[in-house]
């Protein structure tokens, strides 16, 4: 899912104008009877003129996903899609949903909470321990 939902997103930012997708989230990765991935709602979407390094414009996504930079300064670019998929890649490793309210008012956000735990070196307590990481090594190599 996470391979097929990387060469989803590489595809459309190697289109000529790039397109990027500002709404890349677990609910708009959908699979279908196969569990291959179907990138979903593309209602956000703009294209890149030719000419430029990233589009300026109001900042539009979902909370948890939007990229900081987008948000703050108002530049939209393929890195946009790729910081929220990366926050798609961490809910996957921890079983963990992007905001939630009900978590420690540092935690509320995955991302930060990622940042946090790699800075101080605790990554596997982010981990779901359903993925056995400390037996299975294949999957310690992934996360």
């Amino acid at each position: 899912i996470a391979i097929q939902t990387a060469q989803a997103l590489a595809f459309l930012h190697a289109l000529d104008p790039p397109m990027i997708h500002r709404d890349v989230k677990s609910s708009n990765i959908l699979l279908d009877e196969n569990l291959d991935i179907k990138l979903a709602d593309f209602g956000l979407c703009r294209l890149v003129p030719l000419d430029a390094s990233h589009v300026t414009t109001i900042p539009q996504g979902t909370p948890g996903y939007v990229d900081p930079e987008y948000y703050q300064c108002y530049r939209l670019t393929e890195k946009s899609d790729v910081y929220s998929f990366g926050v798609v890649l961490v809910e996957i490793i921890s079983a963990k949903i992007a905001m939630d309210i009900n978590r420690n008012r540092r935690e509320i956000n995955l991302a930060n909470l990622a940042i946090t735990k790699i800075q101080e070196g605790a990554l596997h307590e982010l981990v779901d321990p359903q993925l056995e990481i400390e037996v299975n090594h294949e999957m310690k190599v992934m996360v």
